[in-house]
């Protein structure tokens, strides 16, 4: 054990230092009780201590004082080395905080006895700091995860809402609960249900960054606390990475299992701004998302309270955002992998609500597929595409492929062709400047049919993409007869690409099939030059994602456009 001894006579202090190492203790000395309190305050200060009681400046009496003043964790051993033998003088000693004391001339065998009843202690102390510790830890983190329990969660949202008040900042929360848990438990028991618990709380882990809190409220249920944030896609692109996080199946003991999120997302001060408010509203929005079907997140917003007169409120809106043109379109651009030149664009809807601000396709279209506003939402979505992909060749910039998104309730309405050839004729637009993106869901869940209306706008000329490639649960007969020209790559599976050997495999197996039938392949979801990298050495075609550029609104994407034409002409060449 590690002793200070402050002792201002020389002799005295050599023959102290002398006696301890003998006897196996590591040694720290002082020459006068200035020295001793620079040691004493510093990051490693001995827990066994001999201070003299007189030395010139600071004294031991003055020492032994200010350590106690500092608190007893950990706890330091004090013994008085004096030269007063009077009983006020000890008892004036003991009562600064010493714990013992030895009087000049000393007998080496009492200040070893001392000593050592000072060391067992010192450790008795350490022994109760670490029991304190492990029962503090017990108290406020789950035994399972080792993530923060409901109490700490609380703490902590408590501080960093107080933070965010005092810094005018943002503040995300969220709810996840994982899809169908019980399932795993009554099917294959608690001993694999905890084990999937573990695993679940390291994907989502390893998808926030270290300032953020993740906690498990209990169950299969966790919240996490996303502070400092700048605008509410931050929160999204977290979400939606933990959402791809679950895309890999979780392999426990002899079982490989898929399990889904759902996640709900509230925002200070927007949404709340106190802790109670938070939570209740992210839970809310959580169970909109189940009702979507999982494996998706939601937004909460003071309308979507779950009152269902809150609904009927945002379907009202949603109705007369219809008919006062407050949707806008964003795009994002398409590249080819190898030369990085810009192919084409994807069309992206927002919302400019007039309270709420910019809300994002996840706030608004679960609610426009339930309340089937979302066909005449998706017919203007694909008119005001038509019309501005139109309106940049007649400005003389390069013509190329705008995509739209399609639901399963715009291909199955009415006659999705006719629409489209109407909305082709009304704007003057090629048909193959137009692509349409289905997911492969919405072509398994009604194959015959949409197979058929896919292969009628393909006759036309408009090019048909299939969305998030990789992840249906149903038969691919359809790729018998592909009624697409591209395949797009499902982002789950470019996730770590570069090193996870399954994800590479499956990537690999994707463009080469893609290829083999003549289709092209777009990975989304782009975020660094290493999956960029790995998915040219597997040939893979065009790519899209932030590491690119976000989705800007038609001014920006012009500027894109204006700067793609300056750099090809200063090449002397143009993209095909």
């Amino acid at each position: 054990m590690q002793v200070l001894i402050a002792e201002d006579d020389p002799i005295s202090r050599r023959l102290i230092e002398k006696t301890l190492a003998k006897w196996g203790y590591d040694v720290v000395l002082a020459q006068n009780g200035q020295e001793a309190q620079r040691i004493l305050r510093g990051a490693l200060a001995p827990r066994l201590v001999i201070l003299d009681w007189m030395m010139p400046g600071t004294d031991g009496l003055t020492l032994t004082r200010e350590v106690r003043k500092r608190g007893n964790d950990p706890y330091t051993y004090i013994i008085l080395l004096t030269a007063k033998s009077l009983k006020q003088d000890i008892i004036e000693g003991l009562d600064a905080g010493a714990d013992d004391y030895i009087t000049k001339p000393f007998d080496v065998h009492e200040l070893k006895a001392r000593l050592r009843a000072g060391s067992r202690i010192v450790e008795l102390q350490s022994q109760l700091l670490g029991m304190r510790d492990e029962l503090e830890d017990q108290a406020t983190h789950d035994f399972l995860t080792g993530l923060p329990n409901r109490l700490l969660f609380g703490d902590r949202l408590t501080q960093k809402l107080a933070e965010a008040t005092r810094h005018k900042n943002m503040l995300s929360m969220m709810f996840l609960d994982l899809d169908r848990f019980k399932l795993v438990n009554d099917a294959l028991g608690h001993n694999v249900g905890d084990k999937l618990l573990v695993q679940s709380a390291d994907r989502i882990k390893s998808c926030l960054r270290d300032v953020d809190t993740v906690a498990r409220m209990g169950g299969d249920e966790f919240t996490i606390i996303l502070s400092d944030i700048h605008d509410p896609l931050d929160a999204s692109e977290v979400a939606d990475r933990i959402v791809q996080s679950f895309s890999p199946p979780f392999k426990i003991d002899d079982h490989v299992l898929y399990v889904t999120t759902s996640i709900g997302i509230s925002t200070y001060p927007k949404d709340g701004t106190d802790v109670d408010t938070l939570v209740r509203n992210a839970d809310t929005a959580m169970y909109r998302a189940k009702e979507q079907g999982g494996n998706c997140y939601h937004y909460s917003t003071e309308m979507l309270a779950g009152a269902p007169s809150a609904q009927m409120k945002l379907e009202n809106a949603l109705r007369i955002a219809l008919d006062k043109n407050e949707f806008v379109l964003h795009y994002q651009p398409k590249v080819n992998c190898k030369t990085g030149v810009m192919l084409g664009a994807e069309a992206l809807v927002r919302w400019q609500h007039p309270e709420m601000g910019l809300l994002f396709p996840v706030q608004f279209i679960p609610l426009a597929e339930e309340s089937g506003l979302v066909v005449p939402l998706g017919e203007w979505v694909l008119t005001e595409a038509c019309t501005q992909n139109k309106k940049w060749q007649d400005e003389g910039l390069m013509p190329m492929e705008v995509a739209v998104n399609i639901s399963v309730k715009q291909l199955t309405h009415g006659d999705f062709v006719a629409t489209v050839k109407r909305v082709l004729e009304e704007t003057g637009l090629n048909p193959e400047y137009l692509g349409l993106e289905l997911t492969e869901t919405t072509i398994m869940n009604n194959t015959s049919q949409a197979v058929g209306i896919l292969q009628e706008l393909r006759a036309m000329g408009v090019r048909v993409s299939i969305d998030d490639f990789g992840t249906g649960h149903s038969s691919l007969s359809y790729l018998k007869n592909p009624p697409m020209d591209t395949i797009k790559i499902d982002r789950s599976f470019l996730k770590n690409i570069a090193s996870d050997p399954d994800n590479a495999a499956i990537a690999g197996a994707v463009i080469a099939m893609a290829h083999s039938m003549n289709l092209r392949v777009v990975a989304e979801g782009i975020e660094t030059l290493e999956q960029l990298d790995f998915l040219r050495s597997l040939n893979c075609d065009e790519m899209q994602g932030y590491f690119i550029s976000r989705p800007v609104g038609a001014d920006n994407f012009k500027q894109i456009m204006v700067s793609e034409e300056a750099a090809a002409d200063a090449k002397g060449k143009r993209a095909a």
